[in-house]
């Protein structure tokens, strides 16, 4: 019984699944694009010696999301190998005051691009 109830500090929230559930909705906010890639060591190494964010001990992976409805944002977490991260909020936000489409997947790309090159924490968007 204690260990159902027990969670691990690494999968308190599942923001991988919740892209995934996203992704199909017909209302509200609904997910565009969702990219799961590997944190490189510089961007780990940032990350962890940042003293602004939180700390993300499980660490593995960026995921990256791209919403669009009434505003239009682009959410990245860091999570574990299986897209567990200990808060639901995001370590960084992207938003736009227009609601055009290829403008935030031309910045999604560009996010995940840096993110593939581990050059993300030193960009400013």
């Amino acid at each position: 019984m204690r260990k159902r109830l027990k969670k691990k500090l690494e999968n308190r929230y599942n923001a991988l699944n919740e892209a995934k559930r996203q992704r199909f909705k017909r209302k509200g906010n609904r997910c565009i694009r969702y990219e799961f890639l590997p944190i490189g060591e510089r961007d780990k190494y940032a990350l962890n010696n940042d003293e602004i964010t939180p700390e993300y001990p499980y660490a593995t992976h960026w995921l990256i999301e791209a919403f669009d409805r009434n505003f239009s944002q682009i959410r990245i977490f860091p999570c574990s190998k299986n897209g567990g991260t200990t808060s639901s909020s995001p370590v960084q936000m992207i938003i736009f005051s227009d609601e055009n489409v290829k403008q935030i997947l031309n910045t999604f790309k560009k996010v995940a691009e840096d993110m593939k090159s581990d050059r993300f924490w030193q960009t400013i968007y």
